[in-house]
């Protein structure tokens, strides 16, 4: 039996974790896609498809999501609603991610912090509030979510896996 170490989690994520994880995200979707807009609103369209349906559209709908066992088990979600995740899941699956999931996943989280940057720099409270917030999130997801997380596929778990016979 494979057992995660010190997951606090099973039990539900508290209002300040959501509150956290969610305003931290969505503040860095929308300090980057405004940053881009200001300067040149045509580049706004690959951020738009890498963070507005990236997110929602693949990888909770089809990568991490759906591997899930806080919104399958637990009815909880730490991204968004579990009401809007189980709605925008259709089916729960249990597989390993392949090459090419795992592909789409490294390269929508390493585009989102990223891309905005050249557009950023022509607005110096603008990328400072992005690099704020980008940090917030993925320092919060690395160093605290990640550690604890059940999702085992997932290619950013941190978890120790303790195997017990």
């Amino acid at each position: 039996m494979i057992v995660k170490s010190e997951c606090r989690l099973a039990d539900g994520f508290s209002i300040w974790e959501k509150i956290y994880a969610q305003s931290s995200f969505i503040a860095m979707g929308l300090i980057g896609t405004t940053g881009i807009i200001l300067v040149d609103w045509i580049w706004v369209i690959p951020y738009i498809i890498i963070y507005w349906y990236g997110i929602p559209g693949i990888v909770m709908r089809h990568l991490n999501c759906p591997r899930c066992p806080h919104l399958y088990e637990y009815g909880d979600c730490l991204q968004a609603s579990p009401m809007i995740t189980k709605w925008l899941v259709k089916k729960r699956k249990t597989t390993p991610f392949s090459a090419s999931e795992k592909f789409l996943f490294y390269a929508i989280f390493i585009l989102i912090p990223t891309y905005p940057i050249y557009w950023l720099l022509s607005h110096p409270a603008l990328l400072i509030a992005f690099i704020i917030a980008a940090v917030m999130w993925y320092s919060g997801q690395f160093l605290y979510f990640c550690r604890r997380c059940r999702v085992k596929e997932c290619p950013f778990n941190r978890a120790k896996l303790i195997n017990i016979d």
